[in-house]
């Protein structure tokens, strides 16, 4: 922990997460509001300690109708085009299908994995 969070922790009551990793709870319950917040305040301490602007530590979680964030990863090439023709046959967009499967993520237990279960052909 560097001066700055050892500070904050100091001056502040921590939310479970917010200055280590938080413990793994195979099976248990999905990731708790507290818990998202406490990540996302130290991930910003972070950015900030990196320099990033407009890097701010939250006081609360967004609302579940916020905008929506750009948010960057890799992924392998012949992944997302196998991706986009699938988000294309279905009618959807691909910011939609990893909203859906990251929505699946965050509400399954903790070490679960997500299952997709294909429909009746018509």
């Amino acid at each position: 922990m560097n001066e700055t969070a050892a500070a904050d922790a100091a001056t502040i009551e921590a939310l479970p997460g917010e200055f280590e990793q938080l413990p793994m709870r195979y099976g248990g319950a999905p990731i708790a509001p507290d818990e998202a917040l406490a990540v996302a305040r130290r991930i910003a301490r972070v950015q900030m300690s990196h320099g990033r602007k407009g890097a701010t530590v939250p006081d609360e979680l967004p609302p579940a109708d916020a905008l929506l964030v750009p948010w960057a990863c890799r992924l392998p090439p012949r992944l997302l085009a196998f991706v986009r023709a699938k988000a294309d046959m279905e009618g959807v967009t691909v910011t939609d299908v990893v909203t859906q499967a990251l929505q699946a993520y965050a509400n399954s237990s903790p070490g679960a994995q997500v299952a997709y279960k294909a429909p009746r052909q018509r």
